[in-house]
């Protein structure tokens, strides 16, 4: 993981600009900048954070170190650049990355850098989702639909997060801080990292299986409804028109029966749609 100020560095070489140039940017002071990057003052604000990221057109992720891919892909970009004939100084040179790093990086004594690996695959020429299939790398599963195509079904799976955070964004303000800054935000702070790995689970669950509903908690005052609720929409959405119509006289012929029976008719509508049985 890339020290704050060393990553900070990398990006403002990539990037073309110098720290002075960058505190302007972000409005501070070059001696408060400098200080912050050296670890002489507190945490930086969020937005001040954002900022910087945005005009380095780099992630929050990669300046706090939390956007290391957890494979095995430098030795991969040891073979594609002895394929290209291409020394380590020169890729260096090129990207703007330091020759150390590569080449810590192909020996496997860092992890990789999701941004720093965007920036070499540039100069390779390809995507890193390019990269990761030639090299045997990218194994998750594809849905038939695609055909094998990763572009595609990434490009789907990207906008999948997009509608999902326009649909959220009113009721769920979260669900934007977490699709555009990788992290929750509360009042300006950031969840900690303890947090993170529990926010992503969530996130992923939700992008992951958007039909899936959990039954409810007996010991949360509500939760029956809202399951109920839950159920209701879900079928809505993806049930054919006669069995929205089914649920509905359902509903209406027991709608003075308790929220626990009405819930056993929308189960039984759900499986009929997502289980194949009765």
């Amino acid at each position: 993981m890339l020290p704050l100020n060393e990553a900070v560095d990398i990006a403002m070489a990539i990037k073309g600009y110098n720290k002075k140039k960058l505190a302007e940017k972000i409005e501070m002071s070059p001696s408060a900048f400098t200080d912050f990057l050296n670890g002489k003052t507190s945490k930086l604000d969020i937005t001040k954070a954002q900022k910087i990221a945005s005009v380095l057109d780099c992630t929050l992720d990669y300046l706090v170190g939390n956007d290391t891919i957890n494979l095995d892909i430098g030795p991969c970009i040891k073979e594609e650049r002895d394929s290209m004939n291409i020394s380590s100084k020169e890729l260096s040179e090129e990207t703007k990355i330091p020759e150390l790093i590569i080449l810590k990086y192909e020996q496997g004594d860092e992890e990789v850098s999701e941004f720093l690996l965007g920036k070499i695959c540039d100069y390779f020429s390809t995507t890193i989702l390019e990269f990761m299939v030639k090299y045997d790398l990218y194994d998750e599963y594809i849905p038939e639909v695609f055909n094998g195509d990763v572009e595609a079904y990434e490009s789907f799976k990207k906008a999948e997060r997009a509608d999902a955070m326009k649909e959220g964004s009113m009721k769920y303000p979260e669900l934007k801080d977490i699709v555009e800054k990788g992290m929750y935000v509360v009042e300006g702070t950031p969840a900690r990292r303890s947090y993170k790995f529990d926010l992503d689970f969530a996130v992923e669950r939700i992008y992951g299986n958007p039909k899936g509903v959990w039954f409810w908690n007996e010991n949360r005052p509500g939760d029956l409804e809202a399951c109920l609720d839950e159920y209701i929409l879900v079928i809505q959405q993806y049930g054919s028109k006669d069995l929205i119509n089914e649920l509905n006289r359902k509903l209406k012929e027991n709608q003075d029966k308790p929220d626990e029976e009405k819930l056993d008719i929308a189960v039984r509508i759900y499986f009929k749609i997502f289980g194949g049985r009765e």
